[in-house]
């Protein structure tokens, strides 16, 4: 009977994460900020901050960089300019602005969108954190990888294995407002086997401003000049 309940009670809970799961993923309105770190690295990337509105051109700023994306388009501002990112040619060595990165940026709430299917296993904390009700457990392989891989292709080489586990953040409204995503890493690479720990943490907020997109942002979206 107690065990009958308890699975009883862990379905319940995971049925909890998952209405918030799909509830937050289809937010059309929201702001957002994910940052990740590596351990042992000097370098660290700057925040991705940004606004994302249905149907329009996705705001985005990782430390002096600035940008808008838009069907797989990117425009960035350089000076008092905007300009689109141009894709460097096969073979070609072209230094690329810093907001080349915002190509690859994963998309929030695409990225939310099934995460409870993410967990191995996956408990409800009996407190609330943060005032919010806290998920927390072990991703399964395939997703830690997903979860923090950069698609490189010296990544690809390394043949890296990848264990990580999650934290998921619950409002009382019933939205996820914040991701908490730890795993560890090991492979090989020209130097040698290594290892390392990478965190990214996702913050997301319902906004009902709209994105603001200044002219010349919009004119280089439509390949004016």
């Amino acid at each position: 009977m107690i065990a009958t309940m308890m699975a009883v009670a862990l379905a319940l809970q995971s049925d909890e994460l998952a209405d918030a799961v799909k509830k937050t993923a289809a937010l059309e309105n929201y702001t957002f900020k994910c940052d990740t770190k590596t351990a042992n690295k000097k370098t660290q990337p700057a925040a991705v901050e940004g606004h994302y509105q249905k149907d329009q051109p996705m705001a985005l700023k990782s430390g002096a960089a600035e940008g808008f994306r838009k069907a797989g388009l990117v425009v960035y501002k350089d000076g008092e300019d905007w300009k689109k990112l141009e894709k460097p040619a096969k073979g070609e060595k072209k230094q690329q602005p810093a907001a080349a990165a915002f190509s690859g940026f994963k998309v929030p709430h695409e990225e939310i969108e099934g995460f409870e299917k993410c967990f191995e296993k996956v408990q409800k904390a009996p407190e609330k954190d943060r005032d919010c009700a806290m998920w927390s457990g072990d991703l399964t392989p395939g997703s830690a990888r997903s979860l923090v891989s950069t698609g490189s292709k010296a990544e690809a080489k390394s043949q890296s294995t990848y264990t990580g586990t999650a934290k998921v953040w619950i409002n009382d409204k019933g939205l996820v407002v914040r991701l908490e995503i730890t795993c560890h890493v090991k492979g090989e690479n020209k130097k040698g086997p290594f290892e390392t720990d990478i965190t990214r943490t996702l913050e997301i907020s319902e906004s009902g401003a709209a994105v603001e997109v200044p002219e010349g942002a919009k004119k280089a979206l439509e390949g004016q000049s």
